[in-house]
């Protein structure tokens, strides 16, 4: 369930990049905002490169993975609030950045959890195939989720939205 909040607040926002560049950030004069979505992809790749390695090595070295997850899933939701605070170019790039951080930590040591808690070896292909359907299908259901927000509430509704899932994601881990 906290997998599956979290990578669908993600994808709801990522998904929409494009969108929010067009008609709710303030770009740079001769800035395209299809070419702004290639800068914003890469530093999050960057970022989420560098987070798995780091929070995989620290909650591994530490033995603490929900404290990991639980702190990433809430950094998550307050890069999510950036654009809200910031709807400029520099706020997107640090948005990116951060929710790449989060994002990038959350993915490794979740893994790293949920295979720790695994009932019965036995069971381990099932309940694997279950994580699968929390990564997947939250990222199929993420531009509806997306398009209904943003219908209904506009652009800084997506933000808090995905705000909302993140932490209902870190909440969910606490069990």
């Amino acid at each position: 369930i906290g997998r599956a909040l979290l990578v669908l607040g993600y994808f709801a926002v990522v998904g929409y990049k494009l969108y929010i560049l067009q008609d709710h950030t303030r770009l740079p004069e001769g800035l395209d905002p299809a070419d702004g979505v290639a800068v914003l992809a890469t530093i999050s790749a960057v970022t989420m490169a560098f987070s798995t390695v780091v929070g995989g090595v620290l909650s591994d070295r530490l033995n603490r993975r929900k404290l990991f997850v639980a702190l990433s899933a809430a950094l998550a939701a307050a890069a999510q609030m950036i654009p809200v605070i910031s709807p400029t170019w520099p706020g997107m790039m640090v948005f990116a950045a951060v929710n790449g951080l989060a994002f990038g930590c959350f993915m490794a040591v979740d893994t790293a959890l949920v295979t720790m808690v695994l009932a019965k070896a036995e069971d381990a292909a099932r309940d694997m195939g279950v994580l699968n359907i929390a990564n997947a299908g939250p990222q199929i259901l993420g531009p509806f989720v997306a398009s209904a927000v943003v219908s209904l509430g506009g652009y800084t509704a997506l933000f808090v939205v995905g705000a909302v899932l993140s932490v209902l994601g870190a909440l969910a881990v606490a069990p």
